[in-house]
């Protein structure tokens, strides 16, 4: 009996002893792995903070294609999460905190471990380096399996990180540089006309895409809240872009079944986009390539001695995107620059005439990258002209029908003041006269397919 209490007690004293030796083992960790991505910063910061990217390259998964992954509304930014599920065990992602271009914060679980997790981006010649670090600290229960069952937390997230970086490079850098642009040799083509609900928005040049992936979310969740019917891919409507002082004025789009009419300081606005003859430019590939597009388009415009219409309406269409296919290099983007004469100012009276200035278009792209919508991601581009000074022009130019500004008389294009949001179905608007143009119009093709958006 008393060797019984002696084992006993031995027992006891080893549990204590284990006990005592697992709780006092260090506890924290913190992995750090670095690599050379060659892709320009903006690109790959884009990328990283977009998470519907991360199931393309198995940054924590190791490349499971088992893996099963859902998203939050949005998925990137500020608040934007992941969760995952895989072989029985299961991971979470939340982003906590941005600089833009610089680094990202985000708070994991997984597998119940909880980390942060740090990226860091540089700029070298012609790539990236990113520095990934995991810091975190183990349970007394993480603890005792990591020493029991022979499990190193270090060595498998070191594993998982450095695969997760290599896919990266060799991901990106495959996807990015599979690209092509055809501009429409065959003759000018009739935009068709819609209505749209949008948010006008004036930004910086190189946050378009940025605004663009957060805003096309939140009208797809407006509209769904409001039963208001989606009619074709996003778009954005180009005004004025002024590459002296850095700004863009532009609406981001979602086209619609019906007329709508929104109240007066409204974060969005109904609108018409009216048909228009114009030059069609199409981009199979990441939206890096948009500059690409805009100028090998401004080429053949100078090329062929097409007349541009600089008050006219410019169009990005997002035909194909993140939403129907992961790889940026089969992501399809129709550009539209508005071929014709320019609308023209009328003569007010006898003794005062109006100066006949086109509204300033665009002269660059907006930075794009390979999230949108983004988006982005990342050189500018010609697009619509700018004006000298980088300011607007003055009130003596009418807008053209259709962008989002009303000219006295015109019913359609615009945000309307109403209460609330009313639906109306759409009816024909007759198109307002031009005037006599002083230039003869540029000679058009015998027939002009039509496009819809």
């Amino acid at each position: 009996m008393r060797i019984l209490k002696y084992v006993f007690l031995l027992l006891l004293l080893s549990v204590v002893a284990l006990t005592v030796f697992i709780a006092t083992q260090e506890g924290k960790y913190d992995i750090k792995k670095e690599r050379v991505i060659r892709v320009p910063k903006m690109v790959l910061y884009n990328y990283i903070n977009e998470y519907r990217n991360w199931e393309n390259v198995g940054i924590l998964t190791g490349s499971d294609t088992t893996a099963v992954f859902s998203f939050s509304e949005n998925s990137s930014g500020v608040g934007s999460e992941m969760s995952w599920k895989k072989d029985g065990s299961a991971g979470s992602l939340k982003t906590t905190r941005l600089a833009e271009n610089d680094s990202i914060v985000q708070k994991a679980i997984i597998d119940n471990l909880n980390s942060e997790i740090y990226w860091k981006f540089k700029d070298t010649l012609k790539s990236t380096k990113v520095t990934i670090r995991v810091k975190g600290e183990l349970s007394f229960r993480e603890k005792a399996n990591a020493l029991l069952n022979g499990e190193n937390i270090n060595s498998e997230l070191k594993a998982s990180l450095t695969k997760g970086l290599n896919n990266l490079n060799d991901y990106l850098v495959h996807e990015l540089t599979l690209f092509n642009i055809k501009v429409k040799e065959d003759g000018l083509v009739i935009k068709s006309g819609t209505f749209y609900l949008g948010q006008p928005i004036t930004s910086k040049i190189e946050d378009i895409n940025k605004k663009a992936s957060e805003i096309f979310p939140k009208l797809l969740s407006f509209m769904k809240g409001n039963k208001i019917i989606k009619k074709g891919p996003p778009f954005i409507l180009y005004r004025t872009i002024d590459k002296v002082n850095d700004k863009a004025s532009y609406v981001i789009c979602m086209p619609i079944k019906d007329e709508m009419f929104t109240s007066p300081g409204s974060e969005y606005e109904g609108g018409k986009l009216q048909s228009f003859s114009a030059l069609k430019t199409t981009l199979k590939g990441d939206y890096s390539h948009l500059r690409k597009a805009w100028d090998k388009a401004q080429s053949y415009i100078t090329e062929k001695g097409l007349q541009e219409n600089t008050s006219g309406q410019y169009i990005e269409l997002y035909t194909k995107g993140v939403k129907n296919t992961k790889r940026p290099s089969e992501w399809i983007t129709d550009i539209y620059i508005p071929i014709g004469q320019p609308t023209v100012v009328p003569v007010i009276d006898d003794t005062t005439a109006a100066t006949t200035q086109p509204l300033a278009k665009p002269a660059v792209t907006p930075t794009t990258t390979g999230t949108r919508p983004a988006t982005t991601t990342p050189a500018t581009g010609n697009k619509p002209a700018t004006n000298t000074t980088g300011t607007s022009k003055p009130a003596a130019t009418k807008p053209a029908t259709g962008t989002g500004t009303k000219p006295s008389g015109t019913t359609s294009g615009t945000a309307k003041p109403a209460t609330g949001i009313t639906p109306k179905p759409a009816t024909p608007k007759p198109a307002a006269p031009k005037p006599a143009a002083t230039t003869p119009p540029v000679n058009k093709p015998a027939t002009q397919p039509t496009e819809t958006p």
